[in-house]
């Protein structure tokens, strides 16, 4: 860009000979060395390319091989050692925003060789010379920015701010914020959209036209909240208890959260899921109507305008469903019966429809065997084996049934008399 009055030149001469000789005065013979010199212009800052400046050989008196750099910045101009001796030089000149500034060759060795002249300021009236600071605070929505007006070009400074566009080297034309005017330090806080790469710039404008300060780059976050890990209970046969927790909305308000599960890997809210209270951070949802002794994958959601985020994935199993029961010790042992029991400690999360004792005189008898029916539901019962042969050993256990199944208690072994 020619709006900032701060440029670099890097130089290089290609050394060339007309015509060869043996040792003798080539200036005599009227024989010279030309050196074609190289540059390239581009702006301090920004690094952008100088386009279409003027650059001439002269002596002060004759201007001569007049050229203009390319897109890329570039000029190439011819010099001889005559003019080199006679105090040409290369003259970058001037346009609407520049002033004339010369680049003395006389010290220059010839060859093959690069010179960085440096910094070379524009002298005289410009625009303003801007400095662009590394933005802070970026979220999905917005980014806190900086500037500076390090100086006024000579003339006041009427208006300066941000300029930033989705393409590189954003001006005025483009969008842009307006921060007050005068020189010095100034900031604010860009309204940006998420998940988007921003190239910005600070600007000042006076009479002479606008300077813009050094391209940054930002891209915004996504905007889509974050989620704490999730936090699981209470599992049985049919349900759970899963808690998790919002680290972040993304910069926009929570419309729902909850938990989302399924029976694949990755669950999201086209699966089975809850809808939580969105005014607390922290959240706990109930997961029912689950199959027993499944494995199930779960994930914490939530949906901002930005979109639906989802935490990290975790999974459980439920338990099987069958009841838990114990077999009580036999006593009162005759030659034809027996007292036994035992004792369903939790039902499994299904009704107990049958429990009692099964018994027979070949080992890990089964309800298809000889048993009791002692009525239902949990807790202890009392089993009355009867029919018995006398003189024979038999093996006995506890059961107990829900819908899910059948279960049995620890086997016993007992002698009749």
């Amino acid at each position: 860009m020619r709006r900032n009055r701060i440029f670099f030149i890097i130089l290089t001469f290609l050394l060339s000979v007309f015509a060869s000789s043996c040792i003798k005065n080539l200036e005599d013979e009227g024989i010279y060395f030309t050196t074609q010199c190289h540059g390239i212009l581009v702006d301090r800052y920004s690094k952008a390319p100088i386009e279409g400046m003027k650059v001439s050989l002269s002596n002060g008196t004759d201007i001569n091989n007049t050229v203009y750099t390319a897109a890329d910045g570039s000029f190439s101009i011819n010099i001889n050692v005559d003019q080199i001796a006679k105090g040409y030089y290369i003259s970058v000149m001037p346009d609407s925003l520049y002033t004339a500034r010369n680049i003395r060759l006389d010290s220059m060795r010839l060859g093959i060789e690069n010179y960085e002249i440096g910094t070379v300021m524009i002298e005289g009236p410009s625009v303003p010379i801007m400095s662009t600071g590394q933005p802070t605070d970026v979220t999905s929505a917005s980014a806190h920015c900086f500037g500076s007006v390090l100086s006024d070009g000579n003339s006041a400074v009427v208006e300066r701010g941000f300029v930033y566009s989705n393409i590189q080297y954003p001006t005025v034309e483009n969008q842009k914020v307006t921060v007050g005017n005068g020189v010095g330090d100034f900031d604010v806080v860009l309204n940006l959209n998420p998940n988007t790469t921003y190239y910005v710039r600070s600007f000042a404008r006076n009479r002479f036209g606008v300077g813009y300060g050094e391209q940054i780059t930002l891209t915004t976050l996504d905007g889509l909240a974050v989620l704490g890990p999730v936090a699981i209970s209470d599992i049985s046969a049919t349900s759970a208890r899963c808690s998790s927790s919002i680290v972040d909305n993304g910069g926009y308000p929570i419309s729902v959260c909850g938990i989302c599960w399924s029976l694949s890997a990755n669950p999201t809210v086209n699966n089975m899921h809850t809808e939580n209270n969105t005014e607390q951070a922290t959240f706990v949802s109930q997961l029912t109507n689950l199959r027993p002794g499944t494995v199930y994958y779960v994930r914490a959601y939530a949906v901002n305008q930005a979109g639906i985020a989802y935490s990290s994935q975790y999974s459980f199993t439920t338990k099987n469903g069958l009841p838990v029961v114990t077999t009580a010790r036999v006593s009162d042992i005759t030659s034809t019966g027996a007292v036994a029991g035992g004792n369903v400690t939790s039902d499994g999360g299904f009704s107990v429809l049958r429990r009692g004792v099964c018994f027979s005189t070949s080992p890990l008898p089964t309800v298809s065997d000889s048993h009791t029916d002692d009525g239902s539901g949990s807790g202890s019962y009392v089993s009355h084996l009867s029919g018995l042969t006398p003189s024979t050993t038999y093996y006995y256990r506890a059961y107990a049934t829900n819908s899910v199944g059948t279960v049995y208690g620890e086997q016993f072994v007992f002698v009749t008399q």
